[in-house]
């Protein structure tokens, strides 16, 4: 093994820690089956009893009512589509394996319908799916069942056959509650009706109600963000997640800032906004749960997307939507004509599947413990101390503390987990795979020796 470089991942220890807040770029732990070998493979996933992790189902709805501004999930134009139609295939697919022992061989614990926009379509038609579910699927006693969605979309109707097919958490996007900021991300819906919708639906006292808030935001100031958190701290909500903006190049929003229309809070205020969320969420009693996630009954518990992180086996139904078995990752079709093809040659529509991870579980027990603010690092390699130097340092620039190798991070450490992530990732690869980061580094090398000289073509 080379020696680590750990001053590459230095924080600073005056100022910010780091220039800027860094995506994590998943490691590459397994690599794609050729096309040739997926269908067989499949169906042999198809066959296993997997059993060992916890179970969910996640549901895609691939369609919305408009493009928002900030938004790199838009797939297909709701009034453009046949969303009755979809469901009908949606429930095909489903059927197609609901009896297989994969499927049925222990609980599911949570099921999650994303999108998209699922909240957009009329009422009833996703309450088809949760039907099937809860009577072919082994689901556990308490499992959690979300919509996810937009607060204009849940009138009564579609309200109430959610309630009634037996969803029992909404996780509603309204960014903010500031109308001016939020017809400027494309959002209709004023402040008023916002409330409204919330305590209407609170009054019904049947679901987790959870509102997504959003920091970062063109035009926004720490006054608007503190009204957002007061407004949310009143409501009769049961949980909220403060998420950053994260700029994606492809969104009518990047092009806008590209062009000088709009500008963007810096990343050191996005830092403040963060920290004056989790002070004032944390004085006011609520339960932080994960990095962006706080409780403030114990009927939020936040269960399929902490379990995501801690490796759970995820199911996945619907153009678009990705998930995992037994250590092997796919995604099913995008396009809906392809998809609906596939259906009807009575063929689950997956357009990739990856091998086995060849990692092990350390990958996902670290990024289980990043999220939740503590990670036991003498459980992930038998290597630690070579870390101490780096893990002093970040001590030192206040981003955690270090308990014996039991790192338990800071309100700014979880602010900036995505770059300790990233560097924790990088350097227990070194540590524990060092053969898989030695065959990643030669990929690299193989392709970058096969790119075409500055001014000439590759050959066909």
């Amino acid at each position: 093994m080379k020696s680590l470089d750990l001053s590459r991942y230095y924080a600073a220890c005056s100022g910010l820690p780091f220039q800027d807040r860094r995506a994590v770029m998943p490691l590459r732990a397994s690599m794609p089956l050729a096309a040739e070998d997926i269908e067989k493979q499949w169906q042999q996933l198809q066959q296993t009893e997997l059993t060992g992790n916890k179970r969910l189902i996640y549901i895609h709805i691939p369609f919305c009512d408009t493009h928002c501004q900030f938004c790199g999930f838009y797939q297909n134009l709701l009034r453009k589509s046949d969303t009755e139609a979809y469901i009908d295939a949606l429930l095909t697919e489903i059927t197609l394996e609901i009896n297989n022992p994969a499927l049925q061989s222990a609980p599911i614990h949570a099921v999650y319908f994303g999108g998209g926009t699922p909240s957009a379509l009329p009422a009833g038609q996703l309450a088809r799916v949760i039907s099937l579910l809860k009577q072919s699927l082994p689901l556990a006693p308490d499992c959690e069942i979300t919509i996810e969605g937009r607060i204009s979309d849940f009138d009564e109707a579609r309200t109430d056959s959610y309630i009634e097919a037996g969803a029992n958490r909404f996780s509603i996007g309204i960014q903010t509650f500031d109308t001016n900021i939020r017809q400027k991300l494309g959002r209709l819906s004023k402040r008023e009706q916002i409330i409204e919708t919330f305590e209407r639906i609170a009054a019904k006292d049947s679901v987790a109600l959870v509102c997504d808030l959003m920091f970062g935001l063109p035009g926004q100031t720490p006054q608007s963000w503190q009204t957002d958190l007061e407004l949310a701290a009143g409501l009769p909500l049961d949980g909220v997640d403060l998420y950053a903006l994260n700029l994606l190049s492809s969104t009518p929003l990047a092009k806008r800032v590209e062009n000088g229309q709009l500008e963007l809070p810096s990343v050191a205020d996005k830092c403040h906004f963060y920290l004056q969320g989790e002070a004032f969420l944390r004085r006011h009693g609520w339960m932080q749960l994960s990095n962006s996630h706080w409780a403030k009954t114990t009927r939020e518990r936040n269960l399929y997307n902490l379990l995501i992180k801690q490796g759970a086996d995820f199911f996945a139904f619907g153009s678009g939507a990705g998930g995992r078995l037994g250590g092997q990752s796919f995604m099913l079709q995008r396009d809906l004509a392809e998809y609906y093809t596939r259906l009807k040659q009575g063929k689950k529509p997956l357009m990739m599947l990856t091998g086995q991870s060849l990692l092990g579980k350390w990958l996902y027990q670290l990024q289980a413990g990043i999220e939740q603010g503590r990670v036991d690092l003498a459980a992930l390699t038998t290597q630690a101390h070579l870390l101490d130097p780096l893990l002093e340092q970040w001590q030192q620039a206040g981003l955690l503390v270090n308990d014996a190798h039991c790192l338990l991070l800071t309100p700014s450490g979880r602010f900036w987990s995505s770059n300790l992530l990233q560097a924790l990732q990088q350097l227990l690869l070194s540590l524990n795979n060092p053969e898989h980061l030695e065959r990643q580094e030669k990929m690299m090398q193989m392709r970058q020796s096969k790119k075409p000289a500055p001014g000439h073509t590759a050959a066909p």
